[in-house]
């Protein structure tokens, strides 16, 4: 899912960098495996996309091991992976 569109390692892509290279910001939870899009606007464009699960948890279990990361569209169909819950 996580595919590498610039210089910038996954772990230094901010908010803005998504919005650039047509991406979008994924919330998985490690414990559950519910996988879900968040809306990018509620975070200011140099927020980096790593750091922004720190704060968070699984809506669904409460686990906090949860991670976010860049999210792009299939390179075959063009279609947006599906989430999961």
């Amino acid at each position: 899912m996580l595919q590498k569109l610039d210089t910038k390692s996954p772990a230094d892509l901010t908010i803005s960098d998504l919005g650039k290279n047509d991406q979008r910001l994924g919330l998985k939870c490690n414990y559950c495996s519910r996988f879900r899009y968040m809306a990018m606007h509620r975070f200011p464009p140099e927020t980096c996309v790593t750091e922004i699960a720190k704060s968070l948890h699984c809506a669904k279990c409460g686990s906090d091991d949860v991670e976010t990361f860049a999210v792009s569209r299939n390179s075959e169909n063009g279609y947006w992976p599906a989430e999961s819950s």
